[in-house]
């Protein structure tokens, strides 16, 4: 994880205790992020970092989380993977 500004860096490939202080680290912090972006070339390891960065989308729905808002992931290990978020 890089914190630059007002820009986070993560990778997808965290633990669960890597998610847990994730959601530490940027809970208080989110009024000042303007964008999370994912680090090239790792590999989705656990749904819940996606349930939780679709809980921050909606929490602060002007933060920039692009690969969420393509609504996909493209990886060579999974493939593309597509969702669909219902409001």
């Amino acid at each position: 994880m890089q914190f630059d500004g007002d820009v986070l860096t993560i990778g997808l490939d965290m633990s669960m205790e890597e998610i847990r202080e994730f959601e530490q680290f940027v809970r208080p912090r989110l009024e000042y992020l303007e964008t999370i972006e994912i680090e090239e070339g790792t590999l989705l390891r656990s749904s819940a970092l996606l349930a939780l960065l679709v809980s921050l989308k909606r929490t602060r729905n002007d933060v920039k989380i692009p690969f969420l808002d393509q609504g996909f992931i493209t990886s060579g290990v999974y493939g593309t993977l597509h969702w669909m978020g219902h409001d």
